[in-house]
């Protein structure tokens, strides 16, 4: 049983269904409104490490722009390593992991990639 997003925002969890849909772009959207008026530091470094890496990917199935996208995806990881491993409520710590990995195929993949959920 995946935990209720209660201690999240609507704009996170709005957010991660479209990132989980495989709709980064509206994603990166839908947690930068939300990154524009949080005032936590914590909380502004979890949205921005999301967003730069819905940027990525973005920029990697869209644009094909993989060098772009390893840059954004490199300074969206180092936020998100420095969050706690459920922050937002997030099974953070699989998701950096799966992302890494998936980034780091050879050649670049295509596909949505990993999928971010609340922790269980």
């Amino acid at each position: 049983m995946i935990a209720s997003p209660t201690n999240t925002d609507a704009a996170l969890a709005r957010g991660l269904a479209l990132f989980n849909a495989g709709d980064h772009f509206a994603a990166h959207e839908a947690w930068e409104d939300r990154w524009r008026v949080a005032t936590d530091s914590d909380e502004r470094r979890l949205l921005q490490g999301l967003i730069q890496v819905a940027a990525a990917h973005h920029k990697l199935r869209v644009q094909g722009k993989p060098e772009s996208a390893a840059r954004l995806l490199a300074r969206g990881l180092a936020k998100l390593d420095a969050c706690a491993p459920d922050a937002g409520g997030l099974a953070l710590a699989d998701f950096r992991e799966a992302t890494r990995a998936w980034f780091a195929a050879d050649p670049p993949r295509r596909d949505s990639g990993p999928t971010l959920t609340f922790r269980r």
